[in-house]
């Protein structure tokens, strides 16, 4: 998924460590939109729009909400987080067909290629999170 070149300016008001932070509490500590809103003082469609923006379904064609995604990398490090949002902050607009590829599994698959050999490790192992 992505969103419009208008939303990704209007979403871009908020800065990097915001968007780093929601998008790590929904993908990965699993929270929900309405907690995300309350939590940034944000409008949950802009919510919405900032996790479209990096490749999150949220929306379903009908407009219903999909939050299946929600929580699903409860292991995945904060860093591998961080190196997801700073290279397409503010996020990636809809009007550029060539970047719908992009998700978050898909950015770490190219780039991070062992990524998901450390996601069943227990955090109080020696070196889990600082691997990245």
């Amino acid at each position: 998924m992505s969103t419009s070149i208008e939303n990704l300016r209007r979403i871009a008001k908020r800065d990097l460590k915001d968007h780093t932070a929601i998008f790590d509490a929904y993908v990965v500590m699993g929270r929900d939109l309405e907690y995300l809103a309350i939590k940034f003082g944000m409008d949950p469609q802009d919510i919405i729009h900032l996790l479209e923006g990096y490749g999150e379904h949220i929306l379903n064609d009908d407009g219903t909400l999909d939050e299946s995604g929600r929580g699903r990398q409860k292991h995945l490090s904060r860093l591998l987080i961080q190196e997801y949002i700073e290279q397409f902050y503010p996020g990636i607009a809809s009007e550029r067909p060539e970047n719908n590829w992009i998700t978050l599994e898909a950015y770490l698959d190219r780039k991070q290629p062992s990524w998901r050999d450390h996601l069943g490790e227990d955090e109080n192992s020696v070196g889990w999170r600082k691997r990245f």
